[in-house]
Formats: structure tokens, C-alpha cells, sequence
């Protein structure tokens, strides 16, 4: 990913000449690939997803997270070939670079040393030399190399894509989906109205502005894998960041004063769960089991080794006049909650003008030596 990130930034910045075509499209391309880059660092983001890290989501191999970015082997553990025995000894198998070739920016020394160097050496011999017939005849056998190296990483790639064909597809796909193609769409508008391409560092703002989107983003993607995926709800109990526990007790009648003073139907009701807690009454809390609703923990009582959470209703039960009893739980009912994808909120950043000129604002006032001068005699610089 880095290495796209970094050609992404070289070719988005080269000048285009109106009398070379192709230099636009150069520069285009830098600055297609530093968007999908950019958008890859968003935690549900399927606008450029690494397969390695797109597998590791949903199987565990036997190797360690480092060794897991290898394609071949993290296949090979997940789906061995038939006749071999383990996906161990599947991985140890595709190990072997002569078989299992890597690709990308950090390929087999021995490739680039015994069999790229020398075509490179004889094109830039015949280019020299101007043979014509030669340089043609180089780049066809650099070209059918680069094919042969590269076929069994695009067979492996295609097979990692069956694999996830075959899954089912998670609820929130379809919203994330959504909300991609309105940041795709805007992105062509902003090339289409503007044009001009991303700074190569940003100011203090802006640097804040896109923290807090990762942050919101990684949170809100935690809470929908969690809501979609009952093993990620398991790994969330056991930290405290969710809990789960049976229905003791339902107050369908509770209601509260709204602002101008009419009743709102808020119901509660109290769970006991004998997960670790580490939450505080106000969290907003989702339940995989009713996805429309809201939840807010009024409060935490432990009790003969369980904990009662009372939790209220705050959103998807409709009005006091038409009320949705479908959000209600029944009684006895286990269910699992978890932090609310809504409950992070976007902190209030300054404008760049607002900004000390340290982090990108304004420059400075420089006072005048004359109005405010401390220093004695002539004002000369102390040695």
C-alpha cells in the first residue's frame, strides 16, 4: 500500500504539458491512485481493500499476522490443495519462490538479479546503439517473463476472490457500498469542477479533520461488523466493549417530559449479564437483534456475581400516539449489546484563519522595534 501511496504523490505532482497528451493522464493517475489509497486508511472502505487483510477477516491461519500478508501461504493454510495434507504442510510447500512467486515492490532478489537485470542491460544497450529490431526483441521477452512471473499471484488472486464469493454478504455491506460511491462520485466532481491535486502535506486542520474521519470511521465499522458477525460480538465481550444477557424485566409503560412538555414513550428495560463491563450509564448502545433501535444505559447495579444494566429505548419505537412495540424485547429474551455506531461525534475544528500561523494560519504581527524594544543600548544582539 505504501508503495502505491508513494507513486501515487510522485505522479500527481509532474507538470502536464498540453503538447505530450499523455502527461495529463500521468498526472491523473496520481491522482486516482492517492485517492484509493487515501480511502484504503478508512476502516470500511471498499474502494482499494489488500487481499491478504481482507482474508485475515474472516479466517485465522497458523502463522503470525506479518507472515499472513503472503498470499500464497495465507491461502494455502485457509484452502489447501486436495492431496495435501494440512494447510501446514500447504503453506511450507508454497514457501518455495520458484513456485509460489511474490509480487509487488519487494520481489525474489534472485528474479531481479538473474533475469530482470539483463534484459534491462540489453535494452538500454540497443537503445544506445539505436537497433531497432533488438529493442523490439527485448521488450517482448521482458513482457512474456513479467507474464509468467506474475500468473500465479493473478490464479491465487482469483482464487482468494471465489473464497469470499462464497460467503454470505453482511447487512451493512449494501450501506457502506452506498456511501462509497457518493465519495467516488463527489471525487469526480471535485476533478471535474477543480482539478487541482491534493497538497503533498497537510495543513493542521485538515490533518485533524481527516484523523477524526478515521477514528469515526473505524468505530462505526466496529460497531456494524459486530452487529453483522456473532464471532466479532464474542471477541467484544470478552474486553467489555460488549456485553450480552437475558431480559429480567420490561417497564413498557415508561415515559418521559419532552422539551415542550408532552409525553415521550421512552420503555425500559433491565438485562443480566455476567460479561466484564466497561461501560458508564449515558453510553448509546446498538443490539444486533433490533438494528432500527437505539439504546442508552440508565444505569449499572452489580448483583450476586451478574450485573443489571437498565437500559432505555431512544430511537425506533415511534411516537407515544403510535407506538412500535416491535423494538420491545420479550421477556427472557438474550440478546447482545454493543457501542452504537451513531455514538461518535465529530469534534468542532477551527478554520485555517483561526489557526496560529505555526499550525498553517496567518502569519504573525510582528510589533514594531520601536513600540515595544526591551532591549538596551542600541538594541544590539547579545553575544
Amino acid at each position: 500500500m505504501q508503495h502505491l501511496k508513494d507513486l501515487g504523490a510522485d505522479l500527481r505532482f509532474r507538470t502536464a504539458d498540453d503538447q505530450a497528451p499523455g502527461s495529463r493522464a500521468v498526472q491523473r493517475l496520481g491522482h486516482w491512485l492517492t485517492y484509493f489509497t487515501d480511502r484504503a486508511d478508512l476502516a470500511g472502505s471498499a474502494a482499494l481493500i489488500p487481499m491478504t487483510s481482507f482474508l485475515s477477516m474472516h479466517w485465522i491461519s497458523g502463522q503470525s499476522p506479518l507472515e499472513d500478508e503472503d498470499l500464497a501461504t495465507l491461502l494455502a493454510w485457509i484452502d489447501p490443495p486436495r492431496h495435501t495434507a494440512s494447510g501446514r504442510d500447504a503453506a511450507l510447500a508454497a514457501e518455495d519462490p520458484a513456485t509460489h512467486r511474490p509480487a509487488g515492490p519487494a520481489t525474489d532478489a534472485a528474479f531481479d538479479n538473474d533475469h530482470l537485470a539483463p534484459l534491462f542491460d540489453a535494452y538500454a544497450r540497443a537503445r544506445r546503439q539505436a537497433l531497432a529490431q533488438e529493442q523490439t526483441r527485448t521488450l517482448q521477452e521482458l513482457d512474456r517473463l513479467l507474464a509468467t512471473y506474475l500468473q500465479p499471484t493473478w490464479d491465487l488472486m482469483w482464487q482468494a476472490y471465489a473464497l469470499l464469493q462464497a460467503l454470505p454478504e453482511a447487512k451493512s455491506t449494501a450501506r457502506r457500498w452506498d456511501h462509497e460511491r457518493t465519495a467516488f462520485t463527489d471525487e469526480c466532481l471535485h476533478l471535474a469542477q477543480d482539478g487541482r491535486p491534493r497538497p503533498a502535506r497537510d495543513q493542521a486542520v485538515a490533518a485533524a479533520v481527516r484523523l477524526a474521519h478515521m477514528e469515526h470511521a473505524a468505530a462505526a465499522f466496529a460497531a456494524e461488523r459486530t452487529a453483522d458477525d456473532p464471532f466479532a460480538r464474542a471477541e467484544l465481550r470478552t474486553t467489555g466493549e460488549a456485553f450480552g444477557g437475558t431480559v429480567t424485566a420490561i417497564d413498557s409503560k415508561h415515559t418521559l417530559r419532552g422539551p415542550t412538555g408532552r409525553p415521550q414513550w421512552r420503555p425500559r428495560f433491565t438485562v443480566s449479564t455476567s460479561d466484564p463491563l466497561r461501560m458508564e450509564p449515558g453510553r448509546l448502545l446498538a443490539c444486533h437483534a433490533y438494528r432500527k433501535a437505539g439504546y442508552k444505559i440508565c444505569e449499572i447495579t452489580p448483583a450476586d456475581g451478574d450485573t443489571l444494566v437498565e437500559l432505555e429505548i431512544t430511537a425506533g419505537m415511534g411516537h407515544a400516539d403510535r407506538p412500535t412495540y416491535d423494538v420491545l424485547p420479550e421477556d427472557g429474551a438474550f440478546l447482545v449489546f454493543t457501542i452504537a455506531p451513531d455514538s461518535y461525534r465529530m469534534p468542532e475544528f477551527p478554520s485555517r484563519e483561526q489557526t496560529p500561523w505555526t499550525h498553517g494560519g496567518p502569519p504573525a504581527d510582528h510589533p514594531d522595534d520601536s513600540d515595544e524594544d526591551t532591549g538596551e543600548g542600541d538594541g544590539e544582539e547579545e553575544q
